[in-house]
């Protein structure tokens, strides 16, 4: 018995590509989406306290963000804390748009008294971490 075998069709050369010059209307721009508004779902759920879990806080990021997986919106909250953590070490003052100034400030040594006992003690100089709010974030939260 033959066996039937089954000729390939030579394959087409595709035409080769014209250079298209590209004009100013031609180029995409990228589409800004607007910011998500507050919902209930991003409201704390931990009783009577005002404040959120870390796990509230990721899962609202991803929301807000519209990320899809949880663990992308962990991945960018750590390493935006890591990169404030690195710049505050090497002196950097960091701006966060639309809510303040992040710095680092050295406080002077100065004589403290021991509350329980009166005594008189040395307080020694130290970095401290300080924020410093912007207008606009104190009208949009204490009006």
């Amino acid at each position: 018995m033959a066996k039937k075998t089954a000729k390939k069709k030579p394959m087409k050369k595709a035409a080769p590509k014209k250079a298209v010059k590209k004009t100013a209307t031609a180029t995409k721009k990228p589409v800004v989406k607007a910011a998500p508004k507050w919902t209930a779902a991003m409201k704390p759920k931990n009783g009577g306290t005002l404040s959120y879990t870390q796990a509230e806080f990721v899962e609202n990021i991803r929301g807000f963000l519209g990320l899809e997986k949880r663990s992308e919106a962990k991945s960018i909250c750590e390493d935006f804390a890591r990169f404030i953590k690195d710049s505050l070490r090497k002196g950097y003052k960091l701006p966060l748009m639309g809510l303040g100034k992040l710095y680092v400030r050295q406080s002077k040594a100065r004589m403290g008294r021991n509350p329980a006992t009166g005594e008189t003690i040395q307080i020694p100089a130290r970095k401290r971490v300080r924020f410093v709010a912007t207008k606009a974030l104190k009208e949009a939260v204490l009006r």
